[in-house]
C-alpha cells in the first residue's frame, strides 16, 4: 500500500446556495437582497484566505469497527482514511467580525467557509475513486461520524494520517479538529471496482434539521381549473421536502389569492387536501371551522410539505370578474389625429394592481370594439404594491414578471379572438399603470420604493417592441410598438398621468378640480391656478375585498349592495347568484348600513351580541354565515382615514377649501360602481363635495385609447412636468387627520 498522498484543491469558490441554505434557518439575514449584497462583498476575502489540502490513506483500522460485522470481505478489505481542511485564515476573519460584535458578518463568512468546505468535498471524491481503482478496490460505502463510527474513531484517523505534520491540524482532547474549518472522511473499500458509493446519503442520515438535506423530490398533485369553462385538470409537480406550498404553486403558475403577501393574515390562500397529510395550524385554525379542516381545508402559505400529496382548488376563479373597462357601453367614437388604413387596430391596457382592462380601437374609424377585464395574478404575491415590492426585493422579481406577462398576453389572445382579428393588424399597444405596475412588467429592480427618498429607474414615455414588454409568444407574432405611458413619481404614476389627460384637468378653467383614483393605492390630484398638485397614500386592499374575512373581488356571487331594515339585512349578489363573500362596493355598504341601523357605533365598535363573531349578512350554498367582523371594521376605517386624510392633506397644502372646488372625478372601477351617498355617510367622502361628484370609471384605459388616437406626448410632458408632489410619509397634518378620521 502506498504511504499517505497530500491533495491541494484547485480554484474552491464560495457557493451562493449553499451559503444560502446554511443561513435559511437562522435570523440573521432578513432577506434574499441582503445575503446576496453581502455574499459578493465578501466573496474575494473569503476566496483568498482558502487553503484547501486534504491527506487520503488506504490503511486497515487498528481495532474492530461496528460496521465490519456484516460484511465478509471486512477482513480482507481495508479503509480509506481522508481529512479536509480550508485552512484557519477564515477562522481569523470570522473572530475578527464576531469580536467587533458584527454577528451578521461573521454568520456570512462562516457558512461561506462551509460552503467552500463542501465544494473540496466534491472536488476531492472523484480523486478517491481514482486512487481506489489504482489499488484495485471499489467503494463499498461510506462511513459518519457520529453516525456509523464514535467521535473518538477521528483521533484514529488524525494519527494514521499524521495530521499535525501533513496538513498542520491539531486535535482537542474530545476528539474535535482544529482550525473548525476541517472534515474527516472514512470509506469502506471492496474487491468489486463497479462499487462507487462516495456520496453523503441525506435519507440515512439522522439530522433531519439539516439545512443542506437533499432527500428525494416529493409528488405534489394538484386539481385545479384554469378557467371557469374547464372541467378540472391535474397538474404534477416534483418539489423538495420541507418546501411552502403556496411558494410551489406560485413557480408553477398555479395562482391563488394571497392577499396579505403569504402572511397567514388574509386567509385566502385555502386548498382542499385530498390525499396525505398537512397537519393543521393556529392559522388554520382560525379561518376554517371544525368541519372544514376535517374536510381537509389549509392555508397554503402555511402549509409546509413533508410527503406526497394531492390538493384542490376551487372558488378561486375570477374569470367572470366584474372590473370597469370604460364608463360608457357604447362610447364615442375617438377623434383619430393619425392615418391608419381599414382593419388596423390599437391595444389600450390598463393595468391595475388587482385588476387588467382591455380595449380594441379601431384605427381607422375609431370605434371601440371590445372591452374587457381580468384578474392581476400578481395578487398571488400580496394584494398591495407594498407587498409586491417586497417579493420583488426578495428574489420574486422574475416570477412576478412572467406572471403579468402571462396575464397580459392572454388579455390580448382574448380580445383577439373574440373580435376576429389577426395579430398582425395591431400596430399600437398603449398602457396605463402605476409606476409599480410598470417596473415589475419590465422586469426593473423595486429596491429604488423600499426606502426613503424613493426613486423610481424611469418614470419617462417608453417606446418599445412587443417582446421586449410582453416576453415570447408563439401565439402573438407581429411587430406592434408598445407605448408605456408616463409616470409623475415613484407613488403617482402613468395610470393618474393617464387619468388627468382623460377627464382634460390641464385644460379646466377658473375653479379647482379634484381628481381621485380609489384603489389599492389612493391617487389624487388637484389643478388649481395653473398649478397641478398631487399625492398618494396606501389605503390597501380592503376596498377590493382584500384582507376583508369574506372579502372577494367583484365576481358572481359577491355581495355588492346591502341595506338593513329594522335589524335585519337584505344582500344584493353580482349576477343574482348565491352568496359567496363580500366586495369593495358591498364591504362600504355594510359598514353604512351598520353605522345607519346603530348595531356599530361612531367609533366602529359592533353591539355586544355582534362583537364576538361578527354581524350576519347571509348563508353561502354550504350554509356557511358570511359575517361582517370586527377586524373587517377596523380595515375599512384605515383605509377610508387614509384617502380622507390624504384628500384633505392635499387641500390643505394648496390652501383650499371645499367650497372652492368646482368639480371632482372620481375615477376606478370601484370608484365607479361605489354609491358616493353611503361613502360619505362613513367618512370616506366629504358630503360638501357630493354635488359636485362625476363617476369617471376607468380613467386610466380611457387615457390610454385617447393616446393611441391622438399621441400627445407634448401634453402628458406638460402634465409631468406642471405636477407639484406633497409627501404625506412625514406629514404631521396628514397624520392628525388620518388618527381623527379613524372614527365614523
Amino acid at each position: 500500500m502506498k504511504d499517505i498522498r497530500i491533495i491541494s484543491g484547485k480554484q474552491i469558490r464560495p457557493d451562493f446556495d449553499i451559503t444560502a441554505a446554511l443561513l435559511g434557518r437562522q435570523p440573521a439575514v432578513s432577506n434574499q437582497t441582503e445575503l446576496s449584497a453581502l455574499f459578493r462583498k465578501f466573496s474575494l476575502p473569503v476566496q483568498m484566505r482558502i487553503q484547501p489540502k486534504a491527506a487520503l490513506l488506504i490503511t486497515k483500522p487498528s481495532f474492530w469497527l461496528p460496521c465490519q460485522k456484516d460484511n465478509a470481505e471486512a477482513d480482507d478489505c481495508p479503509l480509506l482514511y481522508a481529512i479536509l481542511t480550508i485552512g484557519e485564515s477564515t477562522g481569523r476573519l470570522i473572530k475578527t467580525y464576531t469580536d467587533k460584535q458584527e454577528l451578521l458578518n461573521a454568520s456570512v463568512i462562516d457558512a461561506m467557509a462551509d460552503s467552500c468546505l463542501f465544494a473540496f468535498e466534491k472536488q476531492l471524491l472523484p480523486i478517491i475513486r481514482q486512487l481506489c481503482l489504482e489499488e484495485g478496490y471499489g467503494i463499498a460505502g461510506r462511513l459518519e461520524i457520529p453516525r456509523d463510527l464514535p467521535l473518538e474513531m477521528q483521533s484514529e484517523i488524525f494519527h494514521a494520517l499524521h495530521a499535525d505534520r501533513t496538513l498542520g491540524l491539531s486535535i482537542t482532547s474530545g476528539s474535535m479538529l482544529s482550525p473548525a474549518k476541517s472534515m474527516s472522511l472514512v470509506f469502506t473499500l471492496t474487491r468489486d471496482l463497479q462499487k462507487n458509493h462516495t456520496e453523503h446519503n441525506c435519507e440515512a442520515c439522522t439530522s433531519q434539521n439539516c439545512p443542506l438535506r437533499n432527500t428525494r423530490e416529493l409528488l405534489l398533485r394538484v386539481k385545479w381549473r384554469p378557467n371557469s369553462k374547464s372541467s378540472y385538470e391535474t397538474t404534477e409537480i416534483l418539489c423538495p421536502p420541507h418546501s411552502n406550498l403556496l411558494e410551489i404553486l406560485q413557480k408553477h403558475r398555479i395562482f391563488l389569492p394571497a392577499y396579505c403577501g403569504g402572511q397567514g393574515i388574509c386567509k385566502k390562500c385555502g386548498v382542499q387536501v385530498l390525499r396525505g397529510n398537512l397537519p393543521v395550524t393556529e392559522g388554520d385554525r382560525s379561518a376554517f371551522s371544525e368541519a372544514e379542516l376535517d374536510m381537509g381545508m389549509r392555508l397554503s402559505c402555511l402549509a409546509i410539505l413533508q410527503e406526497p400529496l394531492t390538493i384542490r382548488i376551487e372558488d378561486h376563479l375570477e374569470s367572470d370578474f366584474k372590473a370597469l373597462g370604460n364608463s360608457s357601453d357604447t362610447p364615442a367614437p375617438f377623434r383619430i389625429l393619425s392615418s391608419y388604413p381599414k382593419g388596423d387596430c390599437g391595444i389600450a391596457i390598463d393595468i391595475g394592481t388587482t385588476t387588467l382592462a382591455f380595449s380594441l380601437l379601431d384605427l381607422h374609424t375609431g370605434i371601440c370594439l371590445d372591452t374587457l377585464t381580468a384578474v392581476n395574478s400578481q395578487r398571488a404575491f400580496g394584494a398591495d404594491i407594498i407587498s409586491r415590492i417586497q417579493a420583488s426585493n426578495e428574489g420574486k422579481k422574475d416570477l412576478l414578471q412572467k406572471s403579468i406577462q402571462k396575464d397580459l398576453q392572454k388579455g390580448i389572445s382574448r380580445l383577439i379572438r373574440q373580435n376576429l382579428t389577426d395579430f398582425y393588424r395591431i400596430r399600437h399597444i398603449a398602457i396605463a399603470a402605476n409606476t409599480v405596475m410598470l417596473h415589475l412588467l419590465r422586469g426593473y429592480s423595486c429596491e429604488g420604493f423600499a426606502k426613503h427618498p424613493f426613486q423610481a429607474k424611469t418614470l419617462a414615455l417608453e417606446e418599445l417592441d412587443f417582446e421586449t414588454v410582453f416576453g415570447k409568444s408563439e401565439e402573438l407574432s407581429g411587430s406592434p410598438t408598445v407605448t408605456l405611458l408616463p409616470g409623475i413619481s415613484p407613488f403617482v404614476g402613468a395610470d393618474i398621468t393617464a387619468g388627468l389627460y382623460a377627464c382634460h384637468i390641464l385644460s379646466e378653467s377658473a375653479e379647482p378640480v379634484l381628481f381621485l383614483d380609489l384603489g389599492t393605492n389612493g391617487e389624487m390630484a388637484l389643478w388649481k391656478d395653473r398649478r397641478l398638485f398631487v399625492t398618494s397614500t396606501a389605503a390597501g386592499p380592503a376596498f377590493e375585498g382584500g384582507n376583508i374575512k369574506w372579502g372577494m373581488g367583484s365576481v358572481p356571487g359577491a355581495i355588492s349592495n346591502v341595506t338593513i331594515e329594522k335589524g335585519v339585512p337584505f344582500v344584493q349578489t353580482i349576477g343574482d347568484r348565491k352568496p359567496k363573500g363580500i366586495c369593495g362596493t358591498g364591504v362600504i355598504e355594510t359598514t353604512a348600513e351598520l353605522l345607519s341601523a346603530k348595531i356599530m357605533d361612531k367609533t366602529g365598535k359592533l353591539k355586544d351580541a355582534y362583537f364576538k363573531e361578527g354581524y350576519p349578512l347571509a348563508q353561502t350554498e354550504a350554509s356557511a354565515w358570511i359575517r361582517f367582523t370586527k377586524q373587517d371594521i377596523r380595515e375599512i376605517q384605515m383605509a377610508k382615514a387614509a384617502i380622507r386624510a390624504g384628500m384633505e392633506t392635499l387641500l390643505f397644502r394648496a390652501d383650499t377649501s371645499y367650497d372652492e372646488i368646482g368639480k371632482v372625478y372620481l375615477a376606478g372601477g370601484f370608484g365607479y360602481y361605489l354609491n358616493i351617498e353611503k361613502a360619505a355617510a362613513i367618512g370616506l367622502l366629504p358630503k360638501e363635495l357630493l354635488s359636485k361628484t362625476v363617476l369617471e370609471g376607468n380613467t386610466s384605459l380611457k387615457g390610454a385609447l385617447l393616446y393611441l388616437a391622438e399621441q400627445p406626448k407634448e401634453f402628458l410632458s406638460q402634465i409631468q412636468q406642471s405636477a407639484e408632489e406633497i409627501s404625506l410619509a412625514n406629514d404631521p397634518q396628514f397624520m392628525d387627520l388620518y388618527l381623527n378620521y379613524m372614527a365614523f
